[in-house]
């Protein structure tokens, strides 16, 4: 409220120094003709600077304008009748009064377009607030009823057991289970969305990497290559980690048995970057076919939104790579850390 009132001050001690500064301009166009011509213009040119910098009421600028019109109309007569010019001077006062009309409309014009796009751009952000919202609750409150219909299929799956409805139960569950893995990644990617700041720490990819091998390992018979030299980042190691789960995950997905996935960590020039490498249904492949690469095959699809996500939290982006090679390569890359900031002691992600 302070604010509004220093600024309706403000906005009031610069009309009142412009009048003031316009009176003595006609008053010097009557006193000292000579300098009639400028004294004119300069009327003209500080309402234009006035004007623009307080936009006035449509009231308030045609009361102004016709002031301004008839008193430089006076004084443009007074100097004509001291300097012996000619009457068609006084044509500029019309001409400057239509050139200011101008210079309202465009103003008007553009406060207008430009109050439009910031109610467009306030609906939008409204709009992905109250999206991003409904996506966090209705993930959240689906977790508890899938748990609670998941346990008692499963007690009906054993009471069953034996019996012809038991495979039915356990189709039951399988899709619970997909229910509940596509509410925690909605969940999680509402959370990166929702917090682009986070406490960054020093991690090294390398480590992600090597974890990531050890985990996924014994789920699947894949040909599993490690490449993971040491690279420092700073950013949040359990992000950077579930990313990557989300990669090698996807690679999982769209390959078969004796397959092969490579995980690996690297830098180029000031990128650090987790690739993922798989030698199944690559994008080009893919497309040539007819559908994506994504097509026909289980998950929830949130996949690679939520790499994307993380990357961008981390400043960084989500890159394909298409090769000669069969298969897809998919590469998270952040900004890595530069040798001098690696000397610097940054906490440790535990």
């Amino acid at each position: 409220m302070s604010s509004r009132r220093a600024d309706h001050d403000r906005s009031r001690v610069l009309f009142w120094a412009w009048s003031g500064f316009s009176v003595l301009c006609v008053i010097s166009m009557v006193l000292v003709p000579s300098t009639g011509a400028v004294a004119f213009h300069l009327v003209w040119i500080s309402l234009a600077i006035v004007y623009g910098l307080q936009n006035w009421s449509n009231r308030r600028t045609a009361v102004v304008l016709a002031l301004v019109v008839a008193l430089t109309t006076l004084g443009m007569a007074w100097f004509i009748r001291a300097e012996g010019a000619e009457w068609s001077e006084l044509s500029e006062v019309p001409l400057m009064a239509a050139v200011f009309l101008a210079m309202v409309w465009h103003v008007r014009r553009r406060a207008a377009a430009l109050a439009e796009s910031r109610a467009s751009a306030a609906r939008e952000q409204r709009a992905t607030e109250l999206k991003e919202l409904f996506v966090r609750n209705c993930s959240h409150e689906m977790r508890t009823p899938i748990t609670v219909a998941r346990g008692y299929a499963e007690l009906a799956r054993d009471q069953a057991a034996g019996s012809a409805g038991e495979e039915e139960l356990r189709v039951v569950i399988d899709e619970l289970d997909k229910l509940g893995d596509l509410a925690g990644r909605l969940l999680m990617l509402a959370e990166v969305y929702d917090n682009p700041h986070f406490e960054r720490d020093c991690v090294d990819l390398a480590e992600l990497v090597r974890r990531g091998a050890t985990r996924w390992g014994p789920t699947a018979d894949r040909q599993w290559v490690v490449e993971s030299p040491s690279v420092l980042v700073e950013g949040d190691e359990s992000r950077l980690e579930s990313a990557l789960d989300c990669l090698v995950e996807n690679a999982v997905k769209f390959t078969t048995a004796g397959d092969r996935i490579a995980l690996r960590c690297g830098r180029v020039r000031t990128w650090a970057y987790l690739e993922v490498e798989d030698s199944g249904v690559g994008f080009e492949r893919a497309a040539t076919a007819g559908r994506p690469r994504t097509a026909g095959a289980p998950g929830t699809g949130l996949g690679l939104p939520i790499v994307r996500a993380v990357a961008e939290s981390h400043g960084g982006r989500l890159t394909r790579i298409l090769g000669s090679r069969p298969g897809a390569c998919v590469r998270l890359e952040v900004p890595a850390l530069a040798a001098a900031e690696r000397d610097v002691d940054l906490p440790t992600a535990s």
